[in-house]
């Protein structure tokens, strides 16, 4: 039997290996993908988004084009800047998902919270019901 082949995958599949690949030679040119957990509840859907080590007033996340968008960004510290590394894996900069809602959402209604590196968002899902059309 042969499965059905999803080239959103085999993309993110590539960015995984190109990401890897990065990391050999210089770990802080690697790039940084918020990883999402997206879940469809049963009035809501919830988008829970692991964001380690930032902090509540540098995470934006708004809604544009029927995608929600997470964006983030970490600073370095001037002081850190001057220091004499032997070797820095931290990342500094910004960070960005952009994530397909699969149905219309209250926008007006849409809530976030931040809490020990978890960022949970609530996308309360549109009340209007779809029109069936009687054929004649």
């Amino acid at each position: 039997m042969r499965r059905f082949m999803d080239p959103f995958e085999e993309l993110r599949r590539m960015q995984e290996r190109i990401g890897r690949l990065f990391e050999e030679f210089e770990p802080r040119y690697a790039a940084y993908t918020i990883p999402v957990d997206v879940i469809d509840e049963d009035d809501r859907i919830r988008v829970v988004a692991e964001l380690p080590g930032f902090d509540k007033k540098d995470i934006e996340v708004y809604v544009e084009d029927s995608d929600l968008v997470i964006r983030a960004e970490r600073k370095e510290e001037e002081e850190e800047v001057r220091k004499n590394y032997i070797r820095k894996e931290r990342r500094y900069g910004e960070t960005y998902r952009r994530i397909a809602i699969p149905m219309e959402v209250e926008v007006d209604k849409i809530t976030a919270k931040y809490n020990n590196g978890i960022l949970e968002v609530i996308l309360p899902k549109s009340e209007k019901e779809r029109k069936v059309i009687k054929i004649d």
